[in-house]
């Protein structure tokens, strides 16, 4: 059904049960996550300029790299394993060493 921006902001201000012959359209969402992330502030600021420069917002430059990196892992065999195990347990100062000793 096609309306006129007069008709709908008329029908805006009534009940919806006083609407007629008018056909609601359900649609599935898809899930999200949503993460919170602290990035120091090099990283942070090349979000942000690399988001501004691509004319997207921070979350949309994250989300992009996220899913390149994952595609890059799901295509790499040497990849596969990585992530399946516990992170570090605290965070690792630069130069530092992760829980196992490797340097960082």
């Amino acid at each position: 059904m096609s309306m006129s921006d007069e008709e709908a902001l008329r029908l805006a201000d009534e009940p919806v049960t006083a609407w007629t012959n008018v056909e609601v359209v359900y649609e599935r969402r898809p899930a999200v996550f949503v993460f919170p992330v602290r990035l120091g502030p090099a990283d942070g600021m090349w979000v942000a300029k690399e988001a501004d420069r691509r004319g997207v917002n921070p979350s949309e430059m994250i989300e992009f790299l996220v899913s390149q990196a994952r595609r890059a892992a799901e295509s790499s065999p040497t990849d596969q394993g990585v992530g399946d195990g516990p992170g570090p347990q605290e965070p690792c100062p630069p130069g530092g060493t992760v829980g196992d000793g490797t340097a960082v």
